[in-house]
């Protein structure tokens, strides 16, 4: 069985849930240290937690400091949506694409997580397309690559439009996170369409083999690795016959999850993982 290694989205252990006024209700320190006494090697940071830590006086140099002495050695950024946009949602989103360059700096990540259109405004693909070579042009100065997440409800759910935005530009890649894979319907098959090197996050959890109910809503109820209907076996097995080698992102958006404590939340969310890929 192939060794793997884990890393905790933001989410995971925040203790709040998305859209919350604050990114997390547990201290920067407390949250890192929690994820390597689980067992974990790396987390995925959220922008507005960086921007938070800066506002209550931690410097760039410390943040990392934290990081590297716990062992995180794979880190990055998320998430950046609107970047497509035109007017106050454009500029808002250019606003918090500099937070989320400087947040990728200060903590040594060089990957940066995107989202799709979720509103339904009808983007075209073209100006999709263009403003995603600009944004991996930006950047590309910051010696960042920009992965895009395919959304079951968003304008990006399926492999074909994922790859003809991203192409051939050297910074960019995807998420593939098993929760839009199995909520888009799509065929494990079709993930093999993706060259490896291009795959530059995989996020992982559980949910009922149904959907029940909105999918915008139901994303905000996900089961732990192992606990739901989903075939991860499957999925695994499939990035691996394809050789993609980065690790799993545990990301699981619960409110049962949000309110344990810390360490068990670390520690709960880590071991069941595991146990499901092992």
């Amino acid at each position: 069985m192939k060794s793997r290694e884990f890393i905790c989205s933001s989410h995971t252990v925040s203790g709040v849930m998305p859209g919350s006024p604050v990114a997390s209700r547990h201290g920067f320190a407390s949250r890192v240290e929690a994820c390597a006494t689980a067992g974990y090697t790396g987390m995925c940071l959220h922008f507005r937690d960086y921007a938070e830590q800066r506002a209550r006086g931690f410097g760039d140099g410390e943040l990392r400091s934290i990081l590297e002495v716990h062992g995180m050695k794979h880190v990055s950024v998320e998430f950046l949506t609107d970047w497509f946009m035109d007017g106050e949602a454009g500029l808002l989103s250019r606003r918090n694409e500099e937070t989320a360059f400087r947040a990728a700096t200060a903590f040594g990540a060089k990957v940066l997580n995107v989202g799709p259109d979720l509103g339904g405004r009808g983007i075209p693909l073209d100006t999709m397309q263009q403003r995603f070579r600009a944004l991996c042009g930006r950047a590309a100065a910051h010696d960042i690559a920009i992965a895009l997440e395919l959304v079951a409800w968003g304008n990006v759910k399926d492999v074909d439009t994922a790859l003809a935005i991203i192409g051939e530009i050297p910074n960019a890649g995807l998420v593939i996170d098993s929760w839009h894979v199995f909520r888009a319907g799509m065929p494990l098959a079709d993930l093999k369409r993706i060259p490896a090197d291009k795959v530059l996050c995989v996020q992982v959890n559980d949910a009922d083999a149904m959907p029940t109910g909105a999918l915008a809503s139901e994303t905000m109820n996900r089961r732990l690795c192992g606990q739901g209907g989903f075939d991860l076996a499957g999925f695994a097995a499939t990035l691996d016959a394809m050789g993609v080698a980065v690790p799993f992102s545990i990301e699981v958006i619960s409110p049962d999850l949000a309110a344990l404590d810390l360490q068990k939340a670390a520690k709960l969310s880590f071991d069941t993982t595991r146990s499901c890929f092992s």
